[in-house]
């Protein structure tokens, strides 16, 4: 189960994701919510109150003190999760998860049906309103304005975090608490990433360190810029010095008058909602914000080493993706066993491997780094130092003081703060 890939994964890897599209897409819809989310009326759809256990009012131990169920409907983003091609059927599976099922006798229907939060969200929202079961046992939420929708509505089960032994174990310290999900009580984080910038140096000799490096046209030319819709107020907040959390109106326009500025700049090519990177790879961006994982993929594992991500000087937006279980899932106690399965190293392991993203569980590097060392043993010298690079990655495995200059940016809370942020920032990617 621990074993390396080996190059005919690898291919295998590159085949699937020869036209892959971004995941990170709408990481809470243009400017932070999507028209038909509102918290304040889904407030008063439930009576205005949150419950304690979730969307019946139980608590987490009546829901998850029985023994499993047995079988696990798995919501997730597309390219999400290792693959491996059965040699003698042809069939595309993933290893991590079917040792869960021989492990655990729990069957799992693993589907990649979330194309974005606010379009998933709109199609679970009526039935978790109704009271009804979604179909799902884990959906995979990034932080944000769904997320605090499920949350504060009392549309996911509170957790019990008395089972959860791995993650007890091995979560990064990061994960065991973040500032969107307190004690993460209601959520586990599936992976994470950051928002920097992603250059091209065959397009860009000079240094791109900073901010306003993103609207100097003496660095970079005419529309070639790309920014992400849906970072980049929390981004271009936190390079100007301002803590996205405990922002208001006030600082929210500053960061908007710098867009502004950016925008009369004449170097932005476009404002991407996704797919930035089919733009980055073509050649047609010289700089763009981008997530760690994807500029990463490209650069080692997809061939373009003239890509290259860039930690802003001024710091850089974090986000994660989690793993949630709805309110009335018919399967709640298995959703939870494979949700700290993957808190393992070894199965974490596995999936870092194949996305190339942050894992929120400690260890995973040294395995990669014993994976390389097999490599080498076999003679597969080229796959032994793409692990390598991988396991020596700092945005994969981010220090202390990294995560210090990141922030999970502004958690809007109220239906008035999501107005006036939309009305401050949509104006400018329009």
């Amino acid at each position: 189960m621990s074993a390396p890939r080996g190059e005919r994964d690898v291919r295998l890897m590159q085949e699937i994701r020869r036209r892959r599209f971004t995941r990170r897409g709408f990481i809470r819809g243009a400017g932070g919510g999507v028209a038909g989310i509102s918290l304040g009326s889904l407030l008063a759809a439930c009576g205005g109150e949150t419950t304690p256990g979730g969307g019946d009012g139980v608590e987490p131990t009546d829901i998850f003190g029985v023994g499993p169920e047995g079988h696990v409907e798995w919501a997730n983003w597309p390219v999400y999760i290792d693959k491996k091609k059965d040699a003698e059927t042809g069939e595309r599976y993933s290893p991590s998860l079917r040792a869960f099922q021989e492990q655990t006798g729990t069957t799992v229907n693993y589907a990649e049906v979330i194309q974005e939060n606010a379009s998933f969200f709109g199609k679970i929202q009526p039935q978790l309103a109704a009271g009804q079961e979604t179909g799902w046992d884990i959906i995979v939420m990034t932080n944000g304005w769904e997320f605090q929708a499920l949350v504060v509505n009392g549309w996911v089960y509170a957790l019990d975090t008395t089972k959860r032994p791995n993650f007890d174990a091995h979560a990064t310290e990061w994960a065991k608490s973040p500032p969107f999900d307190e004690g993460a009580k209601h959520s586990m984080t599936y992976q994470s990433g950051i928002t920097g910038i992603g250059v091209n140096r065959d397009m860009v000799s000079a240094d791109i360190a900073t901010l306003d490096d993103l609207a100097d046209p003496a660095k970079l030319p005419p529309k070639s810029v790309g920014m992400l819709k849906a970072d980049m107020a929390d981004f271009v907040m936190i390079n100007l010095g301002i803590e996205p959390e405990t922002s208001g109106p006030d600082e929210w326009r500053e960061a908007a008058a710098w867009l502004q500025m950016q925008r009369d700049s004449g170097v932005v090519r476009q404002y991407y909602e996704q797919n930035y990177a089919d733009d980055l790879t073509a050649g047609n961006l010289s700089a763009t914000m981008a997530w760690s994982g994807d500029v990463f993929y490209y650069a080692e594992w997809g061939g373009y080493p003239n890509l290259e991500f860039v930690f802003p000087e001024g710091g850089a937006y974090m986000w994660a993706d989690c793993m949630m279980i709805p309110a009335g899932a018919a399967n709640p106690v298995s959703a939870m066993s494979l949700m700290d399965y993957y808190y393992d190293p070894v199965p974490a392991t596995m999936v870092q491997e194949w996305v190339f993203y942050m894992s929120p569980v400690d260890g995973t590097r040294d395995l990669i780094l014993q994976h390389a060392a097999e490599a080498e043993e076999a003679g597969d010298k080229a796959y032994a130092n793409k692990l390598t690079g991988t396991a020596n990655n700092e945005y994969l495995f981010p220090t202390d003081e990294l995560l210090a200059q990141t922030s999970f940016g502004r958690q809007l809370t109220t239906d008035e703060e999501k107005a006036e942020w939309d009305s401050i920032f949509l104006p400018i990617s329009e």
